[in-house]
């Protein structure tokens, strides 16, 4: 009996020890944390003329209650700081996966600032401890984006212009270069060389000498008038002997001592009176309107010699063909037919090349534009696909990024193209309908001669 008993009892002192040994001894050191977790309080942004800060702070918590398990359970317990001895690193990326970090910053305190980050661009930032415990924790592993701009600083228009030209040039792409070198080449050399030329005074022979007289579009009668007294005096002298010649080749009952001798006359004696009139008046008119023609008016000063303006050499095609046919029956046929001859041809070389190229980049700035939105909608569509393929977590914000990008580009170059294109046509069809009017006004001159005669 004695043995059974002694025998129970080292049994049971046996499983004693193994239960002992088996349960862990809830046991914690002195400064051990047990369930950290990391909390970011704030996240706050500075935008200066150097750059872009961040600043940062955050607060630590602890669970320590514990169940027979030894599993934490209950709310949270903040730390004082003072008592925590942590490393902490603040990590700024332009990823949401963090595998470019732009900036990082160590520090002990609860808090922290990243300076000098680049504008316009988009951010994700963490804390994180550095040497973290085993039970650790934090809601700001994902991160948070901001997205900054360059402060708006007060600037006279000038700048605003310059500013303006400076983001176009950065994110338009190389068609933007085109569109612009086109432009520039459209307004700085295509347009002057086609407003000088479409000029009334370089077309017609002005009444005043001067630059401002010239290059002012006022006084269009007293440039291209013939008919009124304020109107083109070197017009109105041609139009004077012409008209005097005209009349000269129409036989008139005056020329003759009675109406009865006009009718009984026979065609001898009718061609002797048109060949006196031709010699006596016609062929004299004609010779000073020559004259006009080719040494101007007396008294008018011109800025150059009558013949170098287009409107005289019309004159003279019709008034040199007159005096070489005299006053024969087909002479109003080939007058009509040197007068028109020439007109084409002086209108032509007052149109030259330069209304064409208006018409040229009013068509190629609007395709250039479009080709420049298609490529800027590819690369949008390409830069997503690409971030996609290395980053499938990518957040929302990186993806529009990608496809503003590409957007950008694409409405940059329509915008440009358009506001070349739009106005290079515009200038066609001013000066095409310009030359035009010209031409219609030297037609007009010539037929308004004609029926005065």
């Amino acid at each position: 009996m004695n043995l059974r008993c002694i025998a129970t009892t080292t049994m049971l002192a046996a499983l004693l020890a193994i239960i002992a040994i088996a349960t862990p001894v809830y046991a914690q050191a002195p400064g051990e944390l047990d369930s950290v977790w990391l909390h970011t309080s704030a996240a706050d942004f500075e935008k200066t003329d150097e750059g872009f800060i961040l600043n940062m702070s955050w607060e630590i918590f602890q669970k320590k209650a514990r169940d027979r398990r030894g599993t934490t359970y209950g709310d949270w317990e903040a730390l004082d700081p003072q008592n925590v001895d942590y490393t902490y690193r603040i990590e700024v990326s332009t990823d949401s996966s963090f595998s470019s970090i732009a900036k990082s910053e160590e520090t002990s305190e609860m808090s922290g600032t990243v300076r000098d980050l680049d504008f316009e661009k988009f951010y994700v930032a963490r804390v994180r401890i550095v040497n973290p415990p085993l039970n650790y924790r934090d809601d700001f592993a994902a991160g948070t984006i901001y997205k900054h701009e360059k402060p708006a600083v007060a600037a006279d228009s000038n700048e605003g212009i310059i500013n303006w030209i400076k983001f176009v040039l950065k994110y338009g792409g190389w068609q933007t270069y085109v569109i612009i070198l086109f432009g520039l080449i459209g307004i700085l050399i295509i347009w002057p060389i086609t407003w000088w030329k479409l000029r009334f005074a370089n077309v017609f022979p002005p009444n005043k000498p001067g630059f401002l007289y010239s290059a002012l579009p006022f006084d269009s009668v007293g440039k291209t008038d013939h008919l009124s007294e304020k109107g083109n005096v070197y017009a109105r002298e041609v139009a004077k002997y012409w008209s005097r010649a005209m009349a000269a080749m129409v036989q008139d009952p005056s020329y003759w001592d009675s109406t009865e001798d006009f009718i009984k006359a026979s065609m001898q004696e009718q061609e002797e009176v048109k060949k006196r009139m031709w010699v006596e008046e016609g062929l004299p008119a004609i010779e000073q309107a020559i004259d006009v023609c080719k040494n101007g008016v007396p008294g008018i000063k011109l800025n150059r010699k009558p013949l170098e303006y287009p409107f005289p050499r019309v004159l003279l095609a019709a008034l040199e063909n007159q005096r070489a046919n005299r006053n024969n029956w087909w002479a109003s046929q080939e007058m009509d037919r040197a007068t028109e001859n020439t007109a084409y041809k002086e209108i032509d070389e007052i149109k030259g090349w330069t209304i064409t190229a208006f018409w040229a980049l009013g068509s190629i700035e609007p395709m250039l534009g479009l080709f420049g939105t298609v490529q800027g909608i590819q690369k949008a569509f390409m830069g997503i696909q690409a971030q996609l393929r290395e980053n499938p977590d990518a957040q929302m914000a990186e993806t529009v990024e990608k496809l503003a990008g590409g957007i950008q580009q694409a409405l940059i170059t329509t915008i440009l193209g358009l506001m070349f294109g739009i106005p290079f046509m515009l200038m066609y069809y001013y000066y095409r309908g310009k030359a035009d009017m010209i031409f219609s006004k030297w037609e007009e001159v010539l037929i308004e001669i004609l029926n005065r005669a």
